[in-house]
């Protein structure tokens, strides 16, 4: 699961909107709003360009988290 509220924060910290990142991973702001909020799973390609875009080093504590941990 993604950690919704942990992922959230890293975009505000990078001075990014949702339809920013969505615009760079080249799906719609609903897609990402579904995939952020864990109604979909980010495909692995995703999850590569968004831990280059928001500078993650640690990719399992933002998309592989257990469901208690979610929120971040």
């Amino acid at each position: 699961m993604t950690a919704t509220n942990k992922l959230k924060a890293r975009l505000s910290e990078n001075g990014l909107t949702q339809s920013m990142v969505a615009d760079k991973l080249g799906i719609s702001m609903q897609s990402f709003s579904y995939k952020l909020n864990n109604k979909v799973e980010f495909k692995a390609s995703e999850i590569k360009t968004l831990c280059r875009i928001l500078d993650i080093q640690d990719k399992d504590a933002y998309f592989f988290c257990d469901e208690n941990s979610q929120s971040g």
